[in-house]
């Protein structure tokens, strides 16, 4: 076996009220005033307040930051750290989804290297300062942030994401409690847990692979699987909710480790251009992507290995004389029928052309993906026709 690393450093805590365990995580990491970020929309929902009713019943003290957008940028990330600075907090509650958990990861970065430009901190392992405490509260099942070593921010004067990689991003506490995610909508429930299913899934298939995110991979698929069209259609559903929590986060811890892929660098493409929300960009270009790689024969039989975890009723009924190449195109076929169902039952968009883009819009969203360091971890090199031609079929 080659030599390989994996590290999910973060404490997990999952299941029925555990957001009950916040005050005693806040006080064993010295947390006296966090700042909790959150959204617009959360708020209407009303669903920062079953945090802050524990918060209230404990004791503690917080200030709320309600402003973070569905696309965070450079410009938010400062002002959550200015009014962290200004207001003496000394940790965070990143209350949302990956935007606002992957905002939070930014404050927390400029707020450790105050006085630094956050565009230059970039990259890979360029943070090496401890950061401030940050536990994170997913409200969706999809981005897996809470334990990841990624956050990805979108430069809106140049039209691009950065992503910011190092373990010094991985939350110190990662809360994941089904109240959190039962108001969540079946298309965002829909487009956030193919999200997940994504992250799996190039996990399973980078070159930077190994058996540990092998396996979470493979457990993220077979959860989210299982749950995804139940808790669409019964968001009440607590036990439904928190296996794709927990799916979500599996897939999260794998794809920190064994990094994603060319699905991913389309994605963030599309993102920076176009605005396409990364969770549905991630569903609608993912059997595209898979396609092509099974076609110019990139990953062969990987797929297939995958398949009793998405369909296992399907696996079973084949045989030692079903082939590899067999197994990929009908992992294929699963992927393609979850997309054609969410988007007959819940009008999830499935084409790039739902969102305005045209083909005169592919080869700068191509040009654009080809820097992308996602697209390093696929097992062949994807050229600027390559992703011209993924581009186009999802068209």
């Amino acid at each position: 076996m080659e030599s390989f690393e994996f590290s999910c450093p973060g404490k997990i805590i999952c299941g029925k009220d555990a957001l009950e365990k916040t005050p005693d995580e806040l006080a064993s990491l010295g947390v006296t005033h966090p700042l909790l970020a959150t959204d617009a929309g959360l708020m209407r929902l009303g669903v920062p307040k079953k945090l802050t009713d524990v918060l209230d019943r404990a004791g503690v003290t917080y200030t709320i930051y309600e402003d973070i957008p569905a696309d965070s940028s450079l410009n938010v990330v400062e002002n959550v750290a200015e009014t962290y600075r200004d207001l003496g907090c000394d940790g965070f509650l990143a209350l949302g989804g990956g935007s606002v958990i992957d905002t939070c990861k930014g404050a927390a970065a400029s707020i450790a290297y105050a006085g630094a430009d956050l565009a230059s901190l970039q990259g890979s392992e360029i943070l090496t300062r401890d950061l401030p405490p940050l536990i994170a509260l997913p409200t969706t099942a999809g981005t897996g942030s809470e334990v990841t070593l990624v956050a990805v921010v979108k430069d809106t004067e140049h039209s691009m994401k950065l992503s910011f990689t190092s373990y010094k991003l991985v939350p110190h506490v990662a809360i994941l409690d089904p109240k959190l995610t039962a108001s969540l909508p079946p298309k965002l429930t829909a487009t956030t847990g193919m999200d997940a299913l994504t992250h799996a899934i190039e996990a399973y298939t980078s070159i930077q692979k190994n058996p540990v995110s092998d396996a979470f991979a493979v457990k993220a698929i077979e959860l989210i699987a299982a749950n995804i069209k139940q808790a669409c259609a019964h968001g009440e559903d607590a036990d439904a909710r928190c296996a794709l929590a927990l799916g979500s986060l599996l897939a999260g811890a794998a794809f920190s480790n064994a990094m994603v892929g060319v699905v991913h660098a389309l994605g963030h493409s599309l993102g920076g251009l176009h605005r396409i929300p990364h969770g549905q960009a991630m569903m609608l270009l993912l059997p595209h992507c898979i396609d092509f790689n099974i076609q110019r024969q990139i990953h062969t039989g990987l797929y297939g290995e995958l398949l009793p975890a998405l369909a296992p009723e399907l696996a079973a009924t084949l045989n030692v004389h079903t082939t590899s190449q067999t197994r990929d195109r009908l992992f294929l076929e699963e992927i393609q029928k979850l997309n054609a169902f969410f988007h007959e039952i819940y009008g999830v968009p499935i084409a790039l052309s739902s969102f305005g883009l045209t083909e005169n819009d592919l080869p700068g969203v191509a040009k654009q993906a080809r820097y992308d360091g996602a697209a390093l971890y696929n097992s062949a090199n994807i050229s600027l026709e390559d992703a011209q031609t993924i581009l186009e079929a999802a068209l």
